[in-house]
């Protein structure tokens, strides 16, 4: 028979200061910066438990606490740093905006010259309309709408006459 195993030590904190380190290391650069974020938060929790862990005072207790100091300044630098990059904080950006804003005045002249341009295909377009559903309209009183020119109805009804042409 196989000895039972050992019972694991207590986590030392050494791991958690690796991940703290490595997250202070991806802390600065905006495109490293969410992996430091995720990393730091880890190492934290890492340092939290080994913290807890290590009992009276000692090296493994100084080095969790290192290792939870470092985490919790890489966590943060990296939010800070996402902060700054998005442009949400201490961002004022000089110069011209890249796309402005139209004033209601801008807004209303290019609507109407845009209807002043497509005024003749709408009325022909009308027009067209009218004359195909002319007579069907005048039957039914102009309240419901008209059928298609075709007389189909609807686009996935069948043909009137079973669909034989």
């Amino acid at each position: 028979m196989a000895d039972p195993p050992a019972a694991l030590p207590p986590p030392t904190g050494r791991a958690a200061l690796g991940f703290a380190l490595a997250a202070l290391a991806a802390c600065w650069n905006p495109f490293a910066a969410p992996l430091g974020l995720i990393v730091g938060i880890a190492a934290a929790v890492l340092a939290y438990r080994a913290l807890r862990r290590a009992g009276g005072p000692g090296r493994r207790r100084r080095i969790a606490a290192a290792a939870l100091a470092l985490s919790l300044l890489a966590v943060m630098a990296s939010a800070l740093l996402l902060a700054v990059t998005a442009g949400t904080v201490g961002v004022d950006l000089p110069g011209e905006p890249v796309l402005r804003a139209r004033t209601p005045e801008e807004v209303e002249r290019v609507l109407s010259g845009a209807a002043e341009r497509t005024r003749p295909e709408r009325e022909r377009a009308r027009d067209e309309l009218e004359r195909l559903t002319g007579a069907r309209r005048g039957v039914s009183g102009g309240g419901a709408p008209a059928a298609a020119p075709d007389g189909g109805g609807a686009a996935t009804s069948a043909p009137a006459d079973g669909g034989a042409r």
